[in-house]
């Protein structure tokens, strides 16, 4: 059974149960065994059929060097004395050119995961000091790790392509990030109210405050409407701000929601919006389409692997406002056509994706020769 080592700067939560968390984990140990190093509370856990060793997060942000210190020498400890075969990291830059140093030094398997854009995304979440120098020393790491790997796995056709920038090898896996697609299965008590949902963090990369705007500019023709926003994050004092200055009438921001509450809201919802600046694909996006709800999106990175332009939802330009005011006027004043691609979205993504589907291509992924 080969031993694999997965390295990230995720942060877990042990302490309390998670249904889905557990299923993945679960099932990717069977052909496997597996050991996670990321960030949490707890210096070995064993749980889930995994074993959990996790780093304090310490300094927020500006803690990363430490933590990039740390994870170098207990994964070098546990690489040699838990006999690992394989090291993943989660993303190319700081996880990446860990894990890369790492086989440099040992000679074990490297596979790179490509989860989104990491040389743009974080200037989208944060303002970063000195961006430009930032910027080179992320494209530096992710380079460095990239030429190192011996496979790569990529979970859209954007990440893909970013890959094949800097990756020279010929080892791409294309699967997307696991979705726990079996618990919207057999939800039948579907509903299209008069509400616009969105479910995620709240970031400024999210481009909430492009979907307040043309929320803003309908809620005058649609006064039954409600604008939902499902979730908690640093930008939701600005987003607040902005709601109350456009004098947005009915949105309601809920907080942090579980899986079940975030499932009951979307499954009453006329339809969802991912209004994001960048997306690597946008698993919210397959939940809504399996609960039978058209999306509606930013034409960016992989959130169009998920949409279907005027079939499953609508694709629009990045920051155009008056695109997405558009596109919400069409759902919003036709519940016929929201119905239609719902439908059409659920058929899309059960052909698409399925957990078998996204187990299988790990393990292949793992146990393919090199």
């Amino acid at each position: 059974m080969k031993k694999v080592i997965f390295l990230g700067i995720t942060d877990y939560k042990l302490g309390e149960d998670n249904k889905t968390m557990a299923k993945k984990w679960e099932n990717l140990s069977r052909g496997q065994e597996i050991f996670v190093l990321a960030r949490g509370r707890g210096w070995k856990i064993k749980k889930y059929n995994a074993e959990f060793y996790l780093i304090p997060k310490i300094f927020g942000k500006a803690g990363m060097p430490l933590w990039m210190f740390i994870a170098f020498w207990r994964a070098l400890f546990l690489i040699y004395i838990k006999k690992i075969d394989a090291i993943i990291a989660q993303s190319p830059a700081l996880d990446g050119f860990v894990a890369a140093c790492l086989k440099i030094l040992t000679g074990r398997e490297l596979i790179i995961e490509i989860h989104g854009d990491w040389i743009e995304s974080p200037f989208f979440y944060f303002n970063i000091p000195f961006a430009g120098a930032v910027k080179k020393i992320l494209i530096a790491l992710g380079k460095f790790s990239l030429r190192r790997a011996d496979k790569i796995r990529v979970i859209s056709g954007a990440t893909e392509r970013l890959a094949r920038k800097y990756f020279r090898g010929q080892k791409i896996y294309r699967f997307p990030t696991f979705t726990d697609i079996d618990i919207f299965k057999n939800e039948t008590e579907i509903s299209y109210e008069p509400v616009i949902m969105y479910a995620g963090q709240l970031y400024r990369l999210k481009g909430l405050h492009f979907l307040i705007k043309a929320f803003s500019r309908l809620q005058d023709k649609y006064p039954d409407f409600r604008l939902l926003i499902v979730g908690d994050g640093p930008y939701k004092k600005d987003l607040k701000a902005l709601a109350e200055k456009l004098r947005v009438r009915r949105i309601e921001f809920t907080g942090w929601k579980s899986q079940a509450e975030v499932k009951d809201h979307m499954r009453r919802a006329t339809c969802f919006v991912l209004p994001s600046l960048s997306e690597g694909l946008g698993r919210v996006l397959i939940e809504a389409a399996m609960l039978r709800k058209p999306s509606i999106g930013t034409n960016v990175d992989g959130i169009p692997d998920i949409i279907e332009d005027n079939k499953t939802g609508f694709l629009f330009e990045s920051g155009n406002i008056d695109d997405l005011t558009d596109k919400l006027d069409r759902l919003m004043g036709n519940k016929d056509l929201a119905v239609k691609m719902g439908e059409a979205g659920r058929r899309f993504v059960e052909d698409k994706f399925s957990t078998e589907k996204y187990f299988a291509d790990y393990a292949r992924m793992i146990n393919d020769p090199l």
